[in-house]
């Protein structure tokens, strides 16, 4: 029978929903600020480096106490611009540089 500490972990725990809420509210100041950024001529890939850039940097701020607590980046930061309908995140190896042009429709 496994011990308590190695029992799975659910939402019926009160520090599971604060790490929950926390996320969120980690997410939403950093979506802020990538919306914020996505004006005309701004690179679409430096976009994506900033979002995931500041949730690093967001996490790194909690929990500090809990050495083996996995933080940090589920999902990159994407960024769709017009007909491409989701989860674009270019990669730095990619030649092609998108930018934002005014009237663009973007989707984070």
């Amino acid at each position: 029978m496994a011990d308590k500490d190695e029992s799975e972990k659910t939402i019926a725990e009160d520090l599971v929903v604060t790490k929950y809420k926390m996320a969120g509210d980690i997410v939403n100041r950093v979506l802020k600020k990538v919306i914020d950024a996505c004006v005309p001529d701004a690179s679409v890939r430096q976009i994506c480096e900033f979002g995931d850039s500041l949730l690093n940097e967001e996490t790194s701020k909690v929990f500090k106490k809990e050495k083996e607590l996995r933080k940090g980046i589920a999902f990159p930061t994407c960024i769709s611009v017009n007909n491409c309908i989701c989860h674009y995140s270019p990669l730095e190896s990619e030649p092609e540089q998108l930018n934002l042009k005014n009237g663009d429709v973007v989707k984070v």
